[in-house]
This record gives C-alpha cells, sequence and structure tokens, in this order.
C-alpha cells in the first residue's frame, strides 16, 4: 500500500516484525533466513566476505558456520533456490580492508544459481550502501549490518570476547548495530525494491517469486517477536545518475519526525555531519517546551582519515547544537565500557525514535551523503496502534539498558517516574560500574578545523561533476606560483649548465668516453646493469629529471635517452608492484604530503589520466607509483600513461642537454642561439601542453 501524502516511499503492512539488536542476533539471523530461502533470495550490501562466521560458535559438525559455505548448502537444499548478490562496487581505498573478490574462489563460482555482481552504477565518488536481505518477497532483513567481517558482537561488549575474531583470526573491537526482520506484505515491496536494483547494476530483468511458495511459518531462532500486524514505512536514498531520479525520502522522513516530536528525540548513528537534521534540531532546542534530544555517537572514528575529516564536521555540528540548547535539553553521549580504554565500543547503528510514535531504522547516516548522495534504505514502524506504540517504547528502553548495564524494566521505571531520558540517564550513569554513557566533548585543533575544508567535499550532499570533485580534493591554492615554477625552471637549467661543464671540461669527459667503448664491447649487459642501477636510484627516490640529465651526459643524447626511458618504466613497474603490497597505513606514511591528491587524479580512469599525471607531476614519480599500484589503477593504464606520459619531458631534455653540449664544446654565437631557441620552443611547448591536458581532462569531466 502506499500514499501520496507521506514522505515515504511505499507504506506496507508486515504481519510480524522483529527488533535485532548486535550481531549475535543479526549474524545467525541471516543465515537461518537463507537456510529457509525456497525460490529466490536476494542481498543488497555495502560489504561483504565469504570467510565471515555466521554462527558463533561453530560447531561445523552441525551446520555450516562461515557465509561461503552457507550459501553452497542453501542452493544444495532448494534445487530451485536462486541467489543474487549486489555488493557496492568499492572505493579502492578500502581494497586493503576488503576480502579480495569475495564468493569467486572455491567451487562457488561453478554455482550456477549464484549470481554475483559488483555494483558500479553510482556517481563518482558514491556509494551504494543499501543493507538488505530479501526472501521469497515475503522475508526480509533491514538495518546497518552487511554479511562481513567486523560486524558481529553480543549485547555484553566485553573487552575480550573470545568470539569476536576477523575471518583471520584477529580480534578487533566492540561493535554494536540494529536492525528490523519483517515479514508480510512488506516483502512484495522489497523485493520489488531489490530487483530493481539489480536491474539498474546489471541490465538484467529478474521474476518475482510467488510469496504463497515462501516457507510461510519461518521466524529466525534467535529473535524475539517485537510486535504483530504493523504498518511499515519504507524511504529511499538516490543520487541522480543517469537514468536514475534523485531521492531523498529519508532526509524528508527524519526532518518530519524531528517536528513531530513532543517529549524524545533519541538518536543513535554512526555520523553525524548532516547539517539539515543539524538545523532541524537546533530549531527544537531553542523553544521553551520542545523536546529532549539524545545524540549517542561513537567517541571517535576508527580511522584517522575519518578522524581528521568527518569528526571535524561532526564537532562543528555539535558546537552549533549546544549554542543552540538555550534549555538545558541536548544530551550528547557515548557508549563506555569499564576495561575497554583505549579502544571503544564501534557504534554503527543509524537510528531515530521519536516519542512513541515511529522508529526509523536502516543504512543511512546522519550525514549530508546519506541524505542525498549514496543509495540508502530505512525501514519506519510507525506507532498508530498501541500494540505499535508500546513495541517503540519497548524498542528505546531495551537500547538505553544495554548501554546504562540495566535492564529495560528498569530504565522504563526510572523515565515514566521523571518524563525525562536525560534525567534518566544522569541517574544511571552515577551509579555505573560495568557500562555508561559518557558525555561526549568534542574538540578539535584549530590548525586542523582551518585546514579540514566544508562538508561540499568531504560529505557531499549531491553528486558533483568528475572535474569539479577534482578541483575542490586540489586546491588551487596548493599549485605552484609562477614565481616559484621560474625559480624551479632556473635551477634546472643551472643544473644541467653545470653537469655539462663537468663532462667537457673535467675528467668526467674521459669516464663517459670510456663508458661508450665499454658500452659498445657488451652493449646488452651494459645497457642493462645501468638501466637496473638507475631504476634502483629512482625507486630509492632520486628525482627523474636528475636520472635523465645524467645518463644523456654519460652516453650521448639519443643513448642515454634510451636507457632513461627503460630505466623509468622498469622503476614505475617496480614501484606500482610494491605498492600491491602496501597497506593503508604505510601508503599514507610514505605519502603522506601527496596522497590525497594523485588518489583525485586517479578518481578519472583510462590513460589520459596518467598521461596527465606524468606531464603535469603532483607528487614524486616514486610516490606516483605506490599510489597507483595501491588504488589497483589497471596495470594496461598505468604502463601506457606511463610511457606516453614520460615522452615529451624526456624528449625535451635530451635535445636540451645534447646541444648544451655541443655549446661547451664549440662556444661559438649560433650555437649559442640553437639552444636558445631551443630552450623557447621547449619552455612554450611545455605551456601549451600542459594547458591541453588541463582542458582535455575538463572536458572528459
Amino acid at each position: 500500500m502506499s500514499s501520496n501524502s507521506s514522505p515515504y516511499w511505499r507504506i506496507s503492512e508486515a504481519e510480524r516484525l522483529g527488533f535485532l539488536v548486535d550481531g549475535d542476533a543479526w549474524f545467525p539471523a541471516f543465515a537461518d533466513m537463507l537456510l529457509s530461502a525456497r525460490r529466490q533470495a536476494i542481498i543488497l550490501c555495502w560489504d561483504v566476505d565469504s570467510r565471515v562466521q555466521m554462527y558463533r560458535p561453530c560447531d561445523a559438525k552441525a551446520a555450516p558456520c562461515c557465509l561461503a559455505d552457507i550459501i553452497e548448502e542453501a542452493l544444495s537444499r532448494n534445487p530451485e533456490l536462486e541467489i543474487y548478490l549486489l555488493p557496492w562496487d568499492y572505493a579502492m581505498v578500502y581494497v586493503f580492508e576488503r576480502e579480495w573478490r569475495p564468493l569467486f574462489n572455491g567451487g562457488l563460482r561453478s554455482k550456477k544459481r549464484l549470481s554475483v555482481h559488483f555494483d558500479d552504477q553510482h556517481p563518482l565518488g558514491a556509494s551504494v550502501h543499501q543493507k538488505l536481505l530479501v526472501v521469497d518477497d515475503y522475508h526480509a532483513l533491514v538495518g546497518g549490518f552487511d554479511p562481513s567481517k567486523w560486524r558481529f558482537d553480543d549485547r555484553e561488549h566485553r573487552p575480550d570476547n573470545p568470539l569476536r575474531l576477523d575471518p583471520t583470526g584477529n580480534p578487533y573491537p566492540p561493535f554494536h548495530d540494529v536492525a528490523f526482520y519483517v515479514r508480510g506484505d512488506i516483502g512484495r515491496d522489497l523485493g520489488a525494491l531489490a530487483r530493481s536494483r539489480w536491474a539498474h547494476a546489471t541490465g538484467e530483468s529478474l521474476a518475482a517469486p510467488d510469496p504463497s511458495e515462501a516457507a510461510l511459518d519461518f521466524w529466525p531462532k534467535r529473535v524475539a517477536v517485537a510486535v504483530d500486524d504493523v504498518r511499515i514505512g519504507i524511504a529511499r536514498t538516490y543520487p541522480q545518475y543517469g537514468q536514475q531520479e534523485a531521492v531523498q525520502e529519508i532526509l524528508s522522513v527524519l526532518l518530519a519526525m524531528i517536528a513531530r516530536a513532543t517529549r524524545f528525540i533519541y538518536i543513535e548513528n554512526q555520523y553525524f555531519t548532516s547539517h539539515r537534521i543539524g538545523q532541524a534540531l537546533a530549531s527544537r532546542l531553542q523553544e521553551p517546551n520542545g523536546p529532549e534530544v539524545v545524540l549517542i555517537l561513537p567517541r571517535e572514528k576508527d580511522g584517522w582519515l575519518e578522524r581528521v575529516t568527518m569528526d571535524v564536521l561532526r564537532t562543528r555540528l555539535l558546537q552549533q547544537l549546544k549554542a543552540a540548547d538555550r534549555y538545558g535539553r541536548l544530551g550528547v553521549f557515548y557508549p563506555e565500557v569499564a576495561g575497554l580504554a583505549p579502544e571503544m565500543v564501534s557504534l554503527h547503528s543509524k537510528l531515530v525514535i521519536i516519542d512513541d510514535l515511529e522508529i526509523n531504522l536502516g543504512s543511512a547516516n546522519t550525514s549530508n551523503r546519506s541524505m542525498g548522495f549514496d543509495s540508502e534504505l530505512n525501514l519506519s514502524l510507525l506507532g498508530d496502534t498501541p500494540s505499535s506504540r508500546s513495541a517503540i517504547a519497548a524498542m528505546r528502553h531495551d537500547l538505553l539498558a544495554e548501554h546504562l548495564g540495566q535492564t529495560p524494566q528498569a530504565v522504563a521505571k526510572l523515565e515514566e517516574q521523571n518524563g525525562s531520558l536525560l534525567k534518566t540517564i544522569a541517574h544511571f550513569n552515577s551509579q555505573a560500574q560495568r557500562r555508561w554513557l559518557a558525555p561526549l566533548n568534542p574538540t578539535v585543533d584549530p590548525e586542523l578545523d582551518r585546514q579540514v575544508p566544508d562538508s561540499a567535499l568531504i560529505d557531499p550532499e549531491k553528486a558533483r561533476p568528475a572535474a569539479e570533485l577534482i578541483d575542490l580534493l586540489i586546491e588551487k591554492k596548493a599549485r605552484p606560483s609562477l614565481r616559484r615554477r621560474l625559480i624551479w625552471f632556473v635551477l634546472l637549467l643551472l643544473t644541467m649548465f653545470g653537469g655539462a661543464a663537468l663532462v667537457s671540461f673535467t675528467g668526467l669527459g674521459e669516464v663517459a668516453g670510456q663508458y661508450a667503448e665499454v658500452k659498445q664491447g657488451a652493449a646488452h649487459y651494459v645497457a642493462l646493469g645501468t638501466m637496473g642501477i638507475a631504476a634502483l636510484l629512482l625507486l630509492l627516490g632520486l628525482p627523474v629529471t636528475v636520472m635523465i640529465i645524467v645518463l644523456v651526459l654519460l652516453a650521448g643524447g639519443w643513448p642515454g635517452f634510451g636507457l632513461a626511458y627503460g630505466a623509468l618504466m622498469f622503476a614505475a613497474l617496480g614501484g606500482y608492484l610494491l605498492g600491491l603490497r602496501l597497506t593503508q597505513c604505510q601508503l599514507a606514511s610514505l605519502a603522506r604530503h601527496h596522497l590525497d591528491a594523485v588518489t583525485a587524479r586517479l578518481a578519472r580512469p583510462g590513460v589520459l589520466a596518467f598521461i596527465a599525471l606524468r606531464l603535469l607531476p603532483l607528487a614524486p614519480f616514486s610516490i606516483v607509483n605506490l599510489v597507483a599500484g595501491a588504488n589497483r589503477v589497471p596495470l594496461r593504464d598505468f604502463l601506457l600513461g606511463s610511457l606516453l606520459g614520460a615522452l615529451p619531458a624526456m624528449f625535451a631534455i635530451t635535445v636540451f642537454s645534447e646541444q648544451l653540449l655541443v655549446v661547451m664544446e664549440k662556444p661559438v654565437w649560433h650555437n649559442w642561439m640553437v639552444l636558445i631557441g631551443i630552450t623557447f620552443l621547449l619552455a612554450g611547448g611545455a605551456l601549451l601542453l600542459a594547458w591541453w591536458v588541463r582542458h582535455q581532462e575538463s572536458r572528459r569531466g
């Protein structure tokens, strides 16, 4: 059923709903659903790992445990079942955190009824972030979880949980998330949404299964029934892309919820950077009799990059909210567990509750990108009956009880007595021994705050053309000034004059002559040895220009050109292969001053991107190679772009160096005129070439 007057895509009926908190409920429910599927199962996710254990502790003799084995078992049990897996074709910044092409290993790929496609149908910089498993158009699981590593935990969030291990056996910090399990008519709507996403990503239309053939009585073993016969609102976010129109239903739903609240606005979220959500909350805080606003957020983000970007944006927004809190109705907290520090609970949930009127949860963060740039899916349990309102209140009490180390009954009783979430939290915090909600008072270093750009770049609300995105990322102020370029050009000329003078007027000339004689006698060995030594020096950071000058002056014009060109390609390939093995931390340590600029340039695929990067270098030669390898740039594009992009500069240096040697040997006026003419031609050609490359890039967008 749909409603044209509501902000939802559709409003559907669910005959039963369960509320899942944390991974020890979600992972086995996901596996149970797959094993019960009869006709069709569609998985939409941001990440997936075929090795992740779905049942913990694992009893392999009783049932398969890891995702790959569960999928294989489901297909074996049900000969008519077809499974469709649609993960995001992730950005390369995540490449070291993910399994390389999951479910493509072992015998799974031979399963004809398993279809896997990585969804790349989205704007540059966006992600496909919907999290949904829908089975036979009757059962569905929606929330913030993915079937991936680093998601499992139980509700105790103990520092030493022996079951909280990734597929390689390494422990990770506690993790908190939430989801809805629904069954009934809503399955048809969610099935239609999933098939639409599959068609958008692959061009393939899937037939809808008959829900009457589903396992009608199935219910996951570890999921408690929260409420029966309820209405569920379905809301989405889609960016404009190709034939896909922009959709911002989740933003509309959340703004409407904030406006309707009378007593409480309770938010748990991984991120808090949406300026639209922030403005709406600030307006309610400024009202004399507005609702309390309780924000449960992570203490800080897990990775260094997010801490110096998204956490800065979050701090700015929280400072605005605190300034608007005239009546003391704002509480900002993070979950704390005794003995856990310096680690923290990785709070990943995406949930908003208002009074007992509505609970909205799913994949969408309270960030700008989740409101308009990424693909998202949220469900709302609507409190339009006494039973649904009672269920919403119970969910809020359940969540607070977990964070405060209390029982839901104790939280409900105290909240009823004082009528305040903030007073309830303060009371239990004062008695806390093992679990509590610590006040979050984030600050940011003024210098870091000055350097971090606004949310238009880090947390965009809409898609941007590639050229505009890269122009934002590579700040114009970072480009060297004309004066600086002239200084470098003069230094280059002086270096070349100095090298030519050394060859012409010192013993180096005799060394060069002896080198040429040796080269003629053992051409292959000498050439390979020279290129190998030069390539090693380039890998260690020797500037390319210096290497070219040395080889041209040592071996002569065109022989030196050939040696330099070979060394350059050997070094490029070596750096690329080394980059394949670097972790993000290692890469950031080596390339911290150049990483963002080079990665942004590599956001444009194809050979032209690398030609441009070689012609207009944003970073040292060795750094570019490492970043290209770490970002898994296609090897063909890398090598061909490097071959073509290096030619103009090498040709120019070779021609200039050879004429310079002529001048040194015979410093007559016409040789000087030729050298000056070559200098002006090469400088003008370089400027023209740089303009042409930027023009071509802007046209490609």
